[in-house]
């Protein structure tokens, strides 16, 4: 037995080993190849490629622009279909359902009767996390149709609080201020501080948004994850999805363009699989607009889901939201501030009306913080970038809204098409 296990390790017959075990996976794979390219080549298959296209470009036309009437009919129907499914959901899982129902009802109850300071800050906490967690999830769920939340509400929320901060010298606010409802600024009075109050620091600062920012990041990782499950049960299915952003995944895999775009999406496919968890935890630690495709890839090749949510959260949550909170709360520092200001006052041209108008909105903001009665230039009482500012943010999420609508149209449309294309495939 020795001999034989020795004859076994040599050099000579491991190679001869792992010489066959090769021949066999390459032969292996070809007839995969071999299996898989009659079966996307054979006539009925073909047919059904030609059919998802044309239907596919037809539902691309289904808009509330350029089709509003058909639009909203899907839409309304998709939302019955929905609403059905949802309820017969429940309905056969009553017995996890009607608890959890009694248990909230118990906690709203609970939370609108109370009187316990403890528990009443208790409750804040949890509803500011979950204001800020979905926010989250908003600015990055929807494959690139997602609301930037981040410059709607927590980009102007941690400036406005780093100004109010310096031109108070506290971070401590009264009550009525809560990070959820911006309106509260106005109803805050400003003490004077006085000589022996310390100077703010953008660490000050930074303790009392971290908080705000965590959340968010947390809220924009498993706002990620929607492209990653739809990826890897399409991997599992031994049917096709008809899923025009996972056709779009397959079709970057095999682009060989010059473009930087292509390049972009061949090194984003390259990285994850090559790096694995340090891969994906790179591609979400930095501004990238393209880590939808990371989570297509990631659910496409199988990668375990601790690996690709850990990665997100750990650069989301922990790297990027935290550049972004510091370097907003560094250049909005009054220090900082100031010394941009004068920078932007030496600009050729259109640097002494842009001072000016900077200068006169930080005025007014803070007046009407501080509670002078100050509220800007216009007569009543509204800046006029803040309505420019405000038109932009109202446009933003009508814009979100529609696409919403669109995109559930179109998917009640997609729900007839698959049974037009079966019918036909059938029919011959």
């Amino acid at each position: 037995r020795l001999d034989s296990l020795w004859a076994r390790l040599k050099p000579g017959h491991s190679a001869k080993m792992a010489t066959t075990s090769a021949a066999h996976r390459r032969t292996q794979s070809t007839d995969e190849s071999k299996s898989l390219y009659k079966q996307a080549h054979s006539p009925s298959e073909a047919r059904a490629k030609e059919l998802r296209l044309e239907y596919r470009e037809q539902r691309k036309q289904l808009t509330i622009f350029r089709r509003p009437g058909s639009t909203l009919y899907y839409f309304g129907a998709e939302c019955l279909v929905l609403g059905q499914s949802t309820l017969q959901w429940t309905l056969e899982r009553w017995l996890v359902t009607a608890p959890a129902a009694l248990l909230l009802l118990g906690l709203y109850w609970f939370a609108t009767t109370t009187t316990n300071p403890t528990a009443l800050a208790a409750l804040l906490r949890v509803y500011e996390g979950a204001f800020w967690c979905f926010l989250g999830i908003l600015s990055s769920v929807g494959l690139g149709t997602g609301l930037h939340t981040f410059l709607l509400y927590l980009g102007p929320y941690m400036a406005q609080f780093t100004l109010h901060a310096y031109h108070c010298r506290t971070t401590e606010f009264p009550e009525p201020f809560h990070s959820t409802r911006q309106a509260t600024w106005a109803r805050v009075t400003c003490d004077v501080p006085s000589e022996d109050t310390p100077e703010m620091t953008v660490w000050r600062v930074v303790q009392k948004v971290h908080f705000p920012a965590f959340i968010f990041g947390i809220g924009t990782a498993i706002g990620e994850l929607p492209p990653y499950f739809v990826a890897r049960a399409a991997r599992f299915s031994e049917e096709d999805p008809d899923d025009e952003d996972l056709e779009e995944f397959h079709e970057s895999l095999k682009d060989e363009g010059t473009s930087l775009l292509s390049r972009a999406k061949r090194f984003m496919h390259q990285i994850v699989q090559k790096a694995g968890f340090w891969g994906i935890f790179f591609c979400a630690a930095i501004p990238n607009p393209l880590f939808d495709l990371a989570g297509i890839t990631c659910g496409h090749f199988l990668i375990p889901f601790h690996v690709f949510f850990g990665a997100t959260v750990l650069g989301k949550a922990f790297v990027k939201i935290h550049m972004q909170m510091l370097a907003l709360v560094f250049f909005m520092s009054k220090p900082v501030f100031e010394a941009l200001l004068r920078r932007i006052k030496q600009t050729p041209a259109i640097g002494t009306w842009l001072h000016d108008v900077i200068r006169d909105l930080q005025a007014s903001t803070q007046a009407k913080f501080a509670g002078t009665g100050d509220q800007g230039a216009s007569p009543n009482g509204i800046h006029p970038l803040a309505m420019v500012m405000g038109a932009v943010v109202i446009s933003m999420i009508a814009y979100f809204a529609l696409s919403i609508v669109n995109q559930v149209a179109q998917k009640h449309r997609h729900r007839i098409d698959r049974q037009l294309i079966a019918q036909k495939l059938k029919s011959g």
